[in-house]
């Protein structure tokens, strides 16, 4: 049985989708000027209106601060310690060297999380 539904297309949805999309893989913030790219997602999506590679870093760059204010906020609550440790890496491509500071710590429901506090070009 197919179930039809009724789609409303929603530009900034679809916009924080994008900026998602390219924080999750990683992709370069120019993918967004990239031909095919573009052809591509007009195909899926005529109504949606690409952003330019400044729109969608500013709209990483929200993301990451909403996030590090949910991750401030999750830490002042934490009943539970928590262990912090450092990761430094050198980027092939550039040859730059980057440091990681992580907090580790246990939920309230005995689960492992993870959160990265800072994030630094050396």
């Amino acid at each position: 049985v197919v179930e039809y539904r009724t789609f409303v297309f929603d530009q900034q949805i679809a916009r924080l989708k994008l900026a998602t999309m390219i924080i999750l893989h990683e992709y370069p913030l120019s993918i967004v000027n990239y031909l095919g790219f573009r052809e591509y997602f007009n195909s899926l999506q005529p109504m949606f209106k690409m952003v330019s590679r400044n729109t969608i870093k500013s709209d990483i760059l929200k993301i990451y601060l909403r996030e590090k204010e949910k991750t401030s906020k999750l830490l002042e609550t934490l009943c539970s310690r928590f262990a912090i440790t450092s990761d430094m890496w050198t980027a092939n491509q550039t040859k730059k060297g980057f440091m990681a500071v992580t907090a580790h710590f246990i939920d309230d429901s005995w689960i492992l999380q993870s959160r990265i506090l800072r994030n630094n070009e050396l």
